[in-house]
C-alpha cells in the first residue's frame, strides 16, 4: 500500500485559496469599472449643475404619478429637464464598448487619446453649460466667439480677478486631468474578460441602448435635455447654427430699415429732456418667484405714491428683450434701432458698418429736433480712443461722458470698477444742464446692479458726499450660498429703483424717462422666467404717460400681465409715435412696429421699396 503525500503549512493554505484569486478580481474589476464609467459621465453635467444651484439636483427627479409607463420611461431613458448627474454620452460609450470589444485598439496609445478626447468632451459640456447658464441659448460658435475671446479678456480686466483664484482654477484643471488619466485606466482595462460575464453583459445592454437612442432620436441627441447625448449631434447642430447667422450678417440691407424709419416730415412743437436709462440685470424674474414678487410689489407701490405725490405719471409693461443674462449692448442697440439684434456678429456688423455713415435710429431722430445727445459710461477701465471714437459715431453722439469727465475720487464698485450709480448720474445731469439750454437725449446703462451684485454703495441725500475717498470694498467671492447670491440681487435691484426714483424727483425741467431692463439676471434665473424685461414710462404729462396704455401698459410701476406685451425693438417705432401725438404738430402719426424690422429679413418687396 502506497501513501500520497499530504501538504501541510503555508503551502497547503495557498493552495486552498489560489482557485479563488482570479474570481475576486473580476469581482474587483467590475466593482471598480461602474463606479469610474458613472463618474466620467457625472464629470460632464457637474458644471451646469454647480453654475445652476436653483435648478438642478445631483440625482434626476421621476414623476410617476398619474403618469403612464410610456410618460415615466420617457423621463428615465430619454428627456428631462431639470440637470442631474446621470446622463450619458454617445461618444463615450462607444468608445469603451469598442475598446471592450475590438482587441487591437488595446494600446497604451489609444489610451491616451481616450483622454484627450474626454478633456474635449468635458470642454464643450462646460461650454454648453456657461452659454445656457448665462445666455440661455445653445452654443453657436459663431455668435459667441468674440465673447469667448475679446469679451473674457474684458472680463477678466474688470472682474478684480485674484491670483488666489487663477491659481486655484489651474490647480483644479491638473486635478481633474489626473483624475481622468486615472479613470481611463479603469474603463478601459488591459484585459477586459476581468470584468466578468455579468458586467459586460450590462455594458453590452447599455450599449444596445445607446445605438437604439441614435437610431430614434436622431437630432434631439443634441439637446442638453436628453439623457443619452452626442457630441456629434451637438457640433453639427453648433456649426449649423453658425452658418445661419453668418448668413443672416451677410445679407443685411438697411433699404426697409431707411424706409420704416424716415421720420423726416415730422416735427416737435414742443421738446421735453429725454431720459433712457438701461437698468443692468433687471428683469421679469422678479414676477416670477413668489419672495421677490411680494417684495417687488411692496417697493415698486411705495416708489409709485412717492412719485404721484410730487405730480409724476408712470405706465409699464414687459418687454421681450433679444438677449438673456449677458449681452446688454444688443438689447439698448435694438431699442435705440428699431431692430432686432439678438447675436454678438450682427451687433458687430452694425457697429462695422455705421461708424461711417448714418442709422436713422432714436438718437439721430431727435438730434433732428434740435435734441443734443448725450451718453454716459462710468466703468473705470475703459476703451481705447479709437474704440470711443468708433462708438460715438456709431451712435451719434454729441457728448460721451466717461469716467475720467466724472473727476471721482471714491470708492468704486462691483464691475468695471464704477462710482455708485447714484453719483455718476447726478454729476452727469448736473453737467449737461450747465453746458446746454436746449433740450436733450440722454442714455446710460447702471453698474451697481451688474453681476455679481456686490458689494453695494450706500444711498446718500446729497450724492456729493460720495465723491469722498475711502476703503475700497472689499473683493466679492464666488463661493456663497446660493440664498446669499439671491439676496444680493434683490438688494442690487432695490438700490436701483430707489436710487432712479430719487434722480427722476430732483429733474429740475420738464422731462420724461424711460427706465427699461436689459436682460434676465444670470445666475438667479431659470428658463421658465423668461426673456422679458420691464419697462417704466414716468413723466409729469399724464395724457403722454397714458396714451402708453393702447399698446398693454399698465398704469403705475408694477406690471402683472402673465406675457410680455411689448418688445425692445418696438420701442423706437412707438415711442416716436407717442412723441409726436403728444408733442408734435398734428399731422399724421407714423406707423408703430411692433417687432421692429427683422435682421436681414426683409418684408418688402424690391417693387415696394
Amino acid at each position: 500500500m502506497t501513501y500520497e503525500p499530504v501538504a501541510t503549512g503555508p503551502c497547503q493554505a495557498m493552495n486552498k485559496t489560489a482557485p479563488r484569486e482570479p474570481t475576486r478580481r473580476r469581482q474587483y474589476a467590475a466593482l471598480g469599472f461602474w463606479p469610474a464609467f458613472l463618474v466620467l459621465h457625472a464629470l460632464l453635467f457637474l458644471p451646469i449643475i454647480l453654475l445652476n444651484p436653483e435648478n438642478a439636483s445631483l440625482l434626476p427627479t421621476i414623476h410617476v404619478a398619474a403618469r403612464s409607463w410610456e410618460e415615466i420611461w420617457w423621463q428615465v431613458a430619454i428627456w428631462r429637464r431639470t440637470p442631474d448627474l446621470l446622463r450619458f454620452n454617445v461618444e463615450l460609450i462607444l468608445c469603451i464598448g469598442l475598446w471592450m470589444g475590438w482587441p487591437r485598439l488595446r494600446k497604451s496609445g489609444m489610451r491616451h487619446g481616450f483622454v484627450i478626447f474626454y478633456l474635449f468632451l468635458f470642454a464643450y459640456y462646460l461650454y454648453e453649460g456657461v452659454s445656457l447658464t448665462f445666455f440661455n441659448v445653445e452654443p453657436v460658435f459663431y455668435s459667441q466667439f468674440r465673447i469667448a475671446t475679446a469679451g473674457f479678456s474684458f472680463f477678466l480686466q474688470n472682474a478684480r480677478v485674484s491670483f488666489g483664484l487663477v491659481a486655484g482654477v489651474v490647480l483644479l484643471i491638473a486635478a481633474g486631468t489626473a483624475l481622468v488619466i486615472w479613470l481611463a485606466r479603469v474603463v478601459l482595462p488591459a484585459d477586459p474578460s476581468r470584468l466578468g460575464l455579468p458586467a459586460r453583459s450590462a455594458l453590452g445592454l447599455l450599449l444596445l441602448l445607446t445605438v437604439l437612442q441614435v437610431f430614434t432620436q436622431g437630432q434631439r441627441l443634441g439637446r442638453s435635455e436628453m439623457i443619452f447625448g452626442s457630441l456629434a449631434v451637438k457640433l453639427a447642430h453648433n456649426i449649423h447654427e453658425s452658418f445661419q447667422v453668418y448668413s443672416n450678417v451677410q445679407r443685411f440691407d438697411d433699404a426697409e430699415v431707411r424706409l420704416a424709419y424716415d421720420y423726416s416730415g415730422y416735427r416737435l412743437d414742443q421738446r421735453p429732456n429725454v431720459y433712457i436709462i438701461f437698468i443692468e440685470s433687471y428683469g421679469s424674474v422678479l414676477y416670477k418667484r413668489p419672495d421677490w414678487r411680494s417684495q417687488y410689489q411692496a417697493l415698486t407701490q411705495r416708489l409709485e405714491e412717492t412719485l404721484a405725490a410730487a405730480g409724476w405719471y408712470a405706465a409699464s409693461a414687459r418687454s421681450l428683450a433679444p438677449t438673456w443674462g449677458g449681452g446688454s449692448w444688443m438689447s439698448y442697440t435694438s431699442a435705440l434701432f428699431g431692430l432686432r439684434v439678438d447675436s454678438d456678429p450682427q451687433y458687430h456688423a452694425l457697429l462695422d458698418k455705421y461708424h461711417l455713415e448714418e442709422y436713422p435710429d432714436f438718437g439721430r431722430f431727435l438730434k433732428a429736433q434740435g435734441y443734443d445727445y448725450y451718453r454716459l459710461t462710468a466703468l473705470s477701465v475703459g476703451l481705447p480712443k479709437a474704440m470711443w471714437r468708433k462708438y460715438t459715431s456709431f451712435f451719434g453722439v454729441d457728448r460721451w461722458l466717461r469716467y475720467q469727465d466724472l473727476n471721482f475720487v471714491g470708492p468704486e464698485y462691483g464691475w468695471g470698477p464704477a462710482p455708485p450709480d447714484q453719483f455718476s448720474l447726478n454729476f452727469a445731469r448736473q453737467l449737461i444742464h450747465r453746458e446746454t439750454d436746449g433740450p436733450f437725449l440722454f442714455f446710460t446703462i447702471t453698474q451697481n446692479s451688474h453681476y455679481p451684485w456686490t458689494p453695494l454703495p450706500a444711498l446718500h441725500d446729497t450724492w456729493q458726499a460720495l465723491n469722498t475717498p475711502g476703503d475700497l470694498p472689499p473683493p466679492t467671492s464666488e463661493l456663497i450660498e446660493h440664498s446669499q447670491r439671491r439676496q444680493n440681487y434683490w438688494d442690487a435691484i432695490e438700490y436701483q429703483l430707489e436710487m432712479l426714483t430719487a434722480f427722476i424727483l430732483h429733474e429740475p425741467q420738464p422731462a420724461i424717462f424711460v427706465l427699461v431692463g436689459d436682460h434676465q439676471p444670470p445666475r438667479v434665473s431659470r428658463r421658465e422666467d423668461g426673456w422679458e424685461t420691464p419697462i417704466h414710462i414716468v413723466a409729469k404729462n399724464q395724457q403722454f404717460v397714458v396714451s402708453f396704455e393702447e399698446y398693454g401698459f399698465t398704469r403705475g410701476l408694477a406690471v402683472w400681465q402673465p406675457q410680455p406685451t411689448f418688445r425692445h425693438e418696438g420701442f423706437y417705432s412707438l415711442f416716436v409715435r407717442q412723441l409726436l401725438a403728444a408733442y408734435g404738430n398734428g399731422s399724421e402719426l407714423p406707423t408703430y412696429l411692433a417687432e421692429g424690422v427683422r435682421f436681414g429679413e426683409s418684408r418688402m418687396s424690391k417693387e415696394e421699396r
